[in-house]
C-alpha cells in the first residue's frame, strides 16, 4: 500500500494459515506482495520463512481502499 500512495485504514477480509510446526529459532523472513489494484480493492498474499527456509505460515486478505491514492 505504501508503494500506491494510499493513507488511512484499509478494512480486510483475512484468512491465515498457520504450518503445523512452530519455526525454527532464530530470524523470520516475511514475503508480502499485491498483484491488484482494482476498483478501489487489492488483494495481498504473505508468506513466513523461519531461519531453516521452511515456510511456517501463509496469509490471504482482501482489502478495500479507505482514502485517496497519490498519483
Amino acid at each position: 500500500m505504501f508503494d500506491v500512495g494510499a493513507q488511512g485504514w484499509v478494512p480486510t477480509g483475512r484468512t491465515d494459515r498457520p504450518r503445523p510446526r512452530a519455526p525454527a529459532p532464530g530470524w523470520l523472513r516475511v514475503w508480502v506482495a499485491t498483484r491488484f489494484l482494482a476498483g478501489g480493492y487489492l488483494e495481498e498474499d504473505a508468506e513466513v520463512w523461519d531461519s531453516t527456509d521452511t515456510l511456517v505460515a501463509q496469509s490471504r486478505q482482501l482489502a478495500r481502499l479507505a482514502g485517496p491514492v497519490a498519483r
